[in-house]
């Protein structure tokens, strides 16, 4: 939303600005605040930043359906919500959970709330070891979250162990075929968020046979210039803290950098950052 708010009123307005007066953008949340998973008072702080936006934040409300109309001729598009209000909407983006899909709702697998139940090793019970589950689709013991921190860190540890001790059971010998799976070894956390401070992994954490997820914090961006870090309960070493404004932005965008996948991508990055900033984003023109 921070990041639409920053597009309509930087970069839409120098282009059409003949249409920003008429363009309200409208944040939905259901729950009774934003960033629930974050400290307090920086969800209180992001809220009234947006407000200061003149984002119309509607909380405690949830999406009852969306109605097509026709008015003298003219089609719009009506947001229903549970209280029984309406917003008519031009363009609407919908960031919600999904249900879990067939594959998994219609297997022979014990699920809790959806999920596929996953002991300490991310294997499927009764299952001698052969089948493993990770990310959105299962539920740990330790009702991890389903994002993407937790997913990227189960990959890693099921890496380890296939690469370390899985890979040494031959499941094609006819020996085997009643035979559990041998639990893994020790496998070391994945704590730093940075591949060249992996090292410090061995120092920071405990290796262990089971998967343990380690807080690296949480944070949101702001649009530019702006955002919110939580390092409350995070396990790196650094101050147990909170952030926000121009700090918090920094930590983000390194942060961001650190997750692309070629050296090509974090350079790439900052330049089309820096010409954004110059010139505004890229809009087309018609």
């Amino acid at each position: 939303m921070s990041e639409l708010h920053d597009f309509v009123n930087s970069d839409v307005v120098k282009w059409y600005p003949d249409l920003v007066s008429h363009i309200k953008l409208t944040l939905v949340e259901a729950g009774p605040g934003i960033l629930g998973s974050f400290d307090k008072s920086l969800s209180d702080y992001y809220l009234k930043r947006l407000e200061q936006k003149n984002i119309d934040v509607k909380l405690n409300t949830a999406m009852g359906g969306i109605d097509e109309r026709y008015i003298e001729g003219e089609q719009i598009t009506v947001a229903k919500f549970n209280d029984g209000t309406e917003v008519n909407f031009g363009a609407m983006i919908w960031s919600a959970g999904n249900m879990p899909i067939n594959l998994i709702t219609n297997s022979s697998l014990n699920l809790d709330r959806g999920r596929i139940t996953v002991d300490d090793y991310l294997r499927v019970p009764d299952t001698r070891g052969r089948v493993f589950a990770l990310g959105d689709c299962a539920g740990s013991p330790d009702n991890l979250p389903p994002n993407a921190t937790v997913a990227e860190q189960q990959a890693l540890y099921m890496a380890d162990c296939f690469n370390k001790y899985y890979s040494k059971f031959e499941v094609t010998d006819k020996t085997n075929d009643n035979v559990d799976l041998p639990l893994p070894g020790n496998v070391t956390p994945y704590l730093m968020p940075w591949n060249i401070l992996s090292f410090m992994n061995k120092i920071l954490c405990e290796s262990s046979p089971k998967f343990h997820y380690m807080n690296r914090g949480a944070m949101a961006s702001m649009g530019f210039g702006g955002g919110v870090t939580d390092l409350k309960q995070t396990n790196l070493p650094s101050p147990k803290t909170t952030m926000s404004g121009a700090a918090s932005y920094l930590v983000w965008t390194s942060t961001y950098l650190t997750k692309q996948l070629s050296i090509q991508n974090m350079i790439l990055i900052p330049m089309y950052w820096f010409k954004a900033l110059l010139f505004g984003r890229d809009i087309s023109r018609f």
